[in-house]
């Protein structure tokens, strides 16, 4: 969904006013019930990276606070390729 290509933007720092407007975070508020857990954290990360290197305001403030909430009660996984980068690091 949106919040899949939301934070797959900001992973690649890649912007799109055209994309990720008022009306993008409007219908993400008005659909947050029907978020998968994940999406949530996604959503939180896409609004860091908004506010951190656009300067723009991101979601507002009742779904960041739900995004954040869900976001630090998930515990995180790590990837084999992590696991693979600190046991090269450790070596």
């Amino acid at each position: 969904g949106l919040a899949n290509i939301a934070w797959a933007y900001a992973v690649a720092d890649v912007d799109d006013p055209t994309l990720f407007n008022e009306h993008f975070i409007n219908k993400r508020v008005e659909k947050k019930d029907g978020f998968e857990i994940e999406r949530f954290s996604q959503l939180y990360q896409w609004h860091l990276w908004q506010k951190k290197e656009k300067s723009n305001p991101g979601l507002s403030k009742e779904l960041q606070e739900r995004c954040y909430d869900i976001f630090i009660s998930e515990a995180p996984t790590v990837s084999k390729f992590q696991d693979d980068v600190v046991a090269q690091l450790s070596s």
